[in-house]
């Protein structure tokens, strides 16, 4: 009892000496927080009886102020520091040393005084003004059951987090014996884990050639980042609770982290040497390590900062030589405080340097052997190939419905990668096309390394292909290689059924979770009203008949419509958008849409018998095409530009192109033309089809049908556009495109 009874002596005696502090944490919380609450209410209670505003939004924005406050947050950050460095300072002057050690106290009291005074008043504090602030909130007629329990729950997170805020800072201050050092400290353990493991990654995308950053990857970056900093940990922790993602379990780690790193503190407390007040750091034990953890990876950054603007060996070991030397040198002054100093130990300086320029040389020259790797291949089991920016039309992910903490309903598109789904979804089992991709990526690869030319990443493709090997472990690795050389073996991949299933999500989709058909032609769009039945039997002969479509065709062939197939979540989500006018509603609507090609002889056919007529350019429909031809003075002499002026209407555009338009209505040449059209929005479903398109012209057709495409670079909706190929020179000339073909 005597002990308890001191310490709260103790405490009060020290909270008398802090008294700044304290009046600091409640200025500072009344102002962030309990003033904002007490404008917002009085503001919320003046537009609901004008009826103003909506009342929901109003709650809404009273609510954020007692939840996830950005600024009462970085105050609570603020004052971690400032109590820490109120309570430990005495540690820095040696003659305050002195003056409480030689109190006739115990040295775990002296600590156990300062430290939880530290914790108990800013959350006494904060306690107090958040409960004002709910008073003041409820006074204005909103229930408890709209305020809700974000209120509470926010507080426990960040009384939680500003513990191990404080506490990261006390040991800051236990390992220094300077004021300025012991903030730099704390940066250090709050910022150095989360660069390090972000120049890890950096290190891997810059190196590594044939790196491929999997979800697996980015996960697995975020964790590393989150439990490598306290200030990390807080912020991911306070975007999970935003969302209502924060588990206890979360919560609870995070308080007994707190309590290691109390017990860490008081342990270093213990032996801190007296005569440590004054000097840079307080166990000259530490000085080497963390000089090295922190030159080796400065250095690193340098070599690679350096070859990056020149790309030779010379300016890399520049890089890494000014890195560590800069590093070196300045911890050396902060160390001694003594300029004179900065070249004090030239052994680590050496050993920092030395390591530092082996970790950018293996990089560079692939001493590990990542990009030269292939697995063997009676190991690989199956394989997934995705082919970078093919096929990007495809929507994956799936509808989100959600209620959010204040109790609104969400409805979006959670999106989904290609490749995620690809590698989740594709089972290839043609192992030799397999190997022969990972070749001819691993041979260009090293190629390009050597090289190093930028002309190679225009004429070639990129590509990912995930490994999965006997052992159960999946390998990822990314290429590059010529398109020409790609082509016979993309071919027979696309063609396989196998890789079908791993692009095209409708292929997985069943007739049980298919509440509505929908098609597409040009603008139009038709809800088809069909059976369970019918709905059935149109998705298996799609399906079917896209699971046969063969690259060949695709060369040949271009979109003439697209289907939907949408699920049930997908149409619910959709039918309570409508309901409730929301902005998202188009967004939805207009998601996984798929492909109807000429070839798709029996999907045509279901379609006819339910009533769908396709709608056909022809002379009949099309009264005129308009051409919009621009060019630059720069790029076209004034000769070739006469020679295409004819009686054309001329224009110019805000970005220096000078435009001419003709209006062709002929019957000749609007068959002509019609014969080359193809339609913006399916050229983009489909870009193996084999084209040459004009340069800087635009394509316009008037039918009796909506033709409008997308947005063009310059900014009007055109919607066609013509290929070359399917004209005659003769053609080509008479409607003025020579000089604008590729």
């Amino acid at each position: 009892m005597t002990s308890k009874s001191l310490c709260f002596k103790l405490m009060r005696e020290d909270i008398k000496r802090r008294v700044w502090t304290v009046a600091l944490t409640v200025l500072g919380l009344i102002f962030t927080l309990l003033v904002p609450v007490a404008i917002s209410s009085s503001s919320y209670m003046d537009q609901v009886a004008e009826r103003l505003v909506d009342r929901k939004q109003l709650i809404k924005n009273l609510v954020s102020l007692v939840g996830v406050n950005g600024v009462v947050i970085a105050v609570l950050i603020g004052l971690a520091v400032v109590w820490a460095v109120s309570g430990f300072r005495y540690l820095h002057n040696s003659r305050q040393v002195d003056f409480y050690h030689s109190i006739p106290v115990k040295r775990h009291q002296l600590f156990l005084a300062s430290f939880l005074n530290g914790i108990l008043v800013p959350m006494a504090v904060y306690l107090v003004i958040q409960l004002l602030s709910v008073a003041l909130i409820l006074r204005t007629g909103i229930g408890s059951h709209e305020l809700g329990n974000v209120w509470w729950r926010i507080f426990l997170i960040n009384m939680v987090y500003y513990s191990m805020l404080y506490t990261t800072m006390v040991i800051a201050m236990m390992m220094t014996g300077n004021m300025i050092i012991a903030l730099l400290g704390f940066g250090v353990f709050c910022g150095y884990g989360p660069a390090v493991v972000s120049l890890f990654e950096l290190y891997k995308s810059t190196w590594f050639m044939t790196y491929f950053e999997t979800e697996a990857n980015l996960m697995a970056w975020k964790r590393a980042v989150n439990y490598t900093s306290p200030f990390a940990n807080y912020m991911f922790s306070l975007a999970d609770f935003a969302y209502d993602s924060l588990g206890f379990w979360r919560v609870a780690g995070a308080a007994a982290a707190t309590a290691a790193l109390a017990i860490i503190a008081y342990g270093l407390y213990r032996i801190r040497p007296s005569e440590a007040a004054g000097r840079a750091m307080a166990f000259r034990r530490t000085q080497s390590p963390i000089k090295h953890l922190i030159a080796l990876p400065v250095g690193v950054v340098f070599g690679m900062f350096f070859h990056a603007l020149r790309s030779t060996l010379s300016w890399a070991v520049f890089g890494v030589l000014c890195g560590t030397m800069l590093t070196c040198c300045i911890m050396e002054i902060i160390y001694h405080f003594d300029f004179r100093k900065m070249f004090a130990n030239r052994l680590h300086l050496g050993a920092c340097f030395g390591i530092s320029l082996l970790l950018v040389l293996a990089g560079m020259y692939d001493w590990y052997g990542y990009d030269s790797w292939l697995p063997d291949g009676g190991s690989v089991k199956s394989a997934a190939v995705i082919f970078d920016y093919d096929d990007n039309w495809v929507t994956y992910g799936d509808v989100d419905m959600r209620t959010m903490p204040d109790g609104e309903m969400q409805v979006g598109w959670n999106y989904g990668g290609q490749a995620d789904y690809g590698f989740d979804h594709m089972f290839l089992t043609d192992v030799y096309s397999i190997m022969e991709l990972g070749k001819k990526g691993v041979e260009w690869s090293r190629d390009l390394r050597s090289d190093g030319s930028l002309e190679y990443w225009s004429y070639t493709d990129r590509y990912t292909v995930m490994y999965r090997l006997a052992n159960g472990k999946s390998v990822y690795r990314q290429y590059r290689i010529p398109r020409e050389e790609m082509k016979p073996l993309k071919t027979v991949i696309y063609d396989s059924r196998e890789y079908k299933q791993g692009i095209y999500p409708v292929l997985e989709q069943t007739s049980s979770d298919t509440a509505k058909v929908c098609f597409q032609q040009y603008n139009k769009k038709t809800e088809l009203n069909l059976t369970g039945e019918e709905i059935s039997h149109l998705l298996a002969v799609y399906q079917k008949e896209l699971e046969e479509l063969s690259m060949a065709a695709r060369e040949k062939e271009i979109p003439i419509a697209t289907i939907q197939f949408r699920t049930r979540k997908h149409q619910e989500a959709v039918a309570w958008e409508m309901e409730q006018e929301g902005y998202s509603y188009k967004n939805l609507e207009d998601r996984c849409y798929y492909p109807i090609y000429p070839s798709f002889v029996r999907t045509l056919e279901d379609l006819d018998k339910a009533g769908v007529r396709l709608v056909k350019l022809d002379k009949d429909t099309v009264s005129d095409i308009r051409i919009q031809y621009y060019w630059k003075a720069e790029d076209y002499s004034d000769e070739a530009a006469e020679d295409y002026s004819g009686d054309w209407e001329k224009t110019w555009s805000d970005d220096g192109y000078e435009g001419r338009t003709a209006v062709y209505d002929s019957e000749e040449d609007i068959e002509t033309l019609l014969s080359a059209l193809v339609y913006y929005d399916y050229r983009d479903m489909n870009g193996y089809y084999d084209m040459e398109s004009p340069n800087n012209a635009d394509v316009y057709v008037t039918a009796d049908f909506d033709t409008e495409g997308r947005f063009n670079d310059r900014g009007g909706r055109s919607g066609f556009q013509l290929n070359m190929k399917k004209l005659s020179a003769e053609d080509i000339e008479r409607f003025g495109l020579a000089c604008y073909s590729n």
